[in-house]
């Protein structure tokens, strides 16, 4: 991105300053808060190393970076409508990523109505598509049975992938789990037994 004398805009030097945790941020989030969501969108796809085809855009990454700012209010009103609208975006072009963080939002009901059987797909289809946080996602959902029938062990299952993968959340998952599965079960004293009744004849008075 150039300004009119052919140098690179200065939008861009303050978004890559702000990326890198430097003083930058604050004027970063003034400029996007003067540019508004359509300048924000059009400043991430212009500053975007080059070289940049129309495939990188189309994959959905630039809706995935405008939805996470609109979610946390960075540089944009908080919006979690709109967010939901770019991330279902990213999530139609392809974006394994924005599978993952669209079935979050499902299962938050951040956004949209709640749905846990349509959250369960996407994750479903996340974990197909290598994303690691989606296996904890899922395991969550198969352990307390939202969206799908309840089963610890297939979850306890999804968390060891996710703890394998080095994902934090699915270690303390699996630790979790695997720690209340192990333990023993308490004994349960037998019922008493019935009494049995036998059925007497009965005789008149004498």
């Amino acid at each position: 991105m150039q300004d009119s004398g052919g140098n690179p805009h200065p939008a861009c030097g303050i978004m890559r300053a702000g990326s890198h945790g430097s003083g930058g941020a604050q004027s970063m989030s003034g400029t996007f808060k003067a540019v508004g969501s359509v300048g924000l969108l059009l400043v991430l796809q212009a500053c975007a190393p080059e070289p940049r085809s129309a495939t990188d855009i189309d994959t959905g990454r630039f809706d995935m970076a405008l939805a996470q700012r609109y979610m946390t209010g960075d540089g944009v009103p908080r919006d979690d409508a709109r967010a939901f609208y770019l991330v279902s975006n990213a999530s139609v072009a392809g974006d394994i990523g924005a599978k993952e963080l669209l079935g979050r939002l499902y299962a938050e009901g951040r956004g949209t109505a709640r749905d846990d059987e349509l959250a369960t797909n996407l994750f479903r289809a996340a974990v197909d598509g290598g994303n690691v946080p989606a296996l904890t996602d899922l395991g969550r959902m198969i352990e307390t049975g939202r969206g799908t029938p309840a089963d610890p062990d297939s979850a306890l299952d999804y968390y060891e992938r996710g703890m394998d993968a080095g994902d934090p959340e699915g270690r303390l998952n699996y630790q979790r789990l695997k720690k209340l599965l192990d333990a023993p079960k308490p004994k349960t004293a037998p019922a008493p037994a019935t009494p049995t009744i036998t059925k007497q004849e009965l005789k008149p008075p004498a």
